[in-house]
């Protein structure tokens, strides 16, 4: 593990492919650490040190910064890594359900509950808790949650005994936690206690040398298998200047798209699609006769394949009457398909024959 922390940290950006990019992807359950820029180099040596500690970690940064890769950075590099790492989104619980979630019932503690049920703490025992978007933690859970931590002891739902819990906090969040502390919606005792060591962790565009290093490992998790294309030199540079308001999460559907309209070995910069574009990342406008026309003729037939594919899968029994139709194999319908689900394209079910 520690020797996977290292190679992770020491990483090569002047490269092309991703075995040259020596990213450390770690096991088909690990998620990935890409940390080639000085920055977050410096972010993630720090957070080696702090993982071999017991302390309480806080991690603040934009959203989609990849703070829950810092969090899994901490666990494995901790004493505690052979033991669990349990992930929460605070903000996607409602209030009613949150302490039956961290803290678990008993058998008949109320309306449907006909077994008991160990929380994420009794979950995480021994090992680390991850609490994201700890800003959204409901205002009267709070207090609860500041008794276990500081007693280390937990009692469910229902239940009346108390169960010990030791279990390591990392919490993380994008907002301003002071001000939230000032307008009563935090409380200060609680930001205390889990900020005993705070990591910063920088925008996207704050760390460009990740950039590179991390399109290529993404270009290789959505190629579902198929051989893996390159970046044009062009694509790389407009990659390194767009200003990346969505951070890592943005990339990551930027690099998802390029395989989709990527025709070749090679991802160009017609390729390239982005929320928000910027004025680098913007595809020029050219006057003809007066006319303009935005974007490029190979554009608009990727366009109206994928509109004919689409009203193929709408008018089809199934799959293989698609591809016929289409005048295309399965396998390769399949694949297409795959790469627009990748893209956020609302795809209609049809099953293979």
């Amino acid at each position: 593990m520690q020797q996977r922390l290292n190679r992770a940290s020491n990483q090569e950006p002047n490269t092309n492919t991703l075995e040259e990019a020596k990213v450390d992807e770690g096991t088909s359950t690990d998620q990935p650490f890409v940390f080639v820029d000085p920055v977050s180099a410096k972010v993630f040596n720090l957070a080696c040190k702090v993982g071999l500690t017991n302390m309480p970690v806080l991690i603040t940064g934009p959203t989609g910064a990849g703070k829950e890769i810092m969090a899994r950075v901490v666990h494995e590099s901790s004493l505690r890594a052979d033991k669990p790492f349990v992930p929460i989104n605070c903000s996607a619980i409602t209030p009613s359900l949150a302490e039956d979630l961290l803290f678990g019932h008993e058998r008949g503690a109320f309306t449907g509950a006909n077994g008991s049920h160990a929380g994420c703490f009794e979950q995480a025992e021994g090992g680390t808790l991850f609490l994201d978007e700890i800003g959204e933690m409901p205002l009267e859970l709070q207090p609860k949650l500041l008794r276990v931590l500081q007693e280390k002891k937990l009692t469910r739902i229902g239940g009346k005994r108390e169960i010990p819990v030791d279990v390591r906090i990392v919490a993380a969040t994008n907002a301003h936690m002071h001000e939230d502390i000032r307008q009563g919606l935090f409380r200060e005792d609680l930001y205390y206690r889990l900020s005993a060591f705070n990591l910063q962790l920088p925008a996207l565009a704050e760390r460009p040398l990740d950039i590179k290093a991390l399109a290529l490992l993404m270009l290789q998790k959505h190629a579902a298998g198929q051989e893996v294309p390159t970046l044009s030199k062009e694509a790389l540079d407009v990659l390194l200047s767009h200003h990346w308001p969505g951070n890592v999460r943005e990339l990551e559907n930027v690099m998802a798209r390029a395989l989709l309209l990527c025709d070749g070995a090679v991802i160009t910069t017609d390729d390239l699609m982005f929320d928000q574009p910027n004025a680098q990342a913007t595809q020029e406008k050219v006057s003809v006769n007066n006319i303009q026309v935005s974007g490029t003729l190979q554009q608009g037939a990727r366009e109206a394949e994928f509109q004919q594919i689409l009203d193929a899968m709408r008018v089809s029994r199934c799959r293989g009457d698609a591809a016929t139709r289409l005048g295309i194999s399965e396998r390769t319908l399949r694949y297409k398909l795959q790469r627009m689900r990748q893209a956020g394209m609302d795809v209609p079910k049809v099953y293979s024959r």
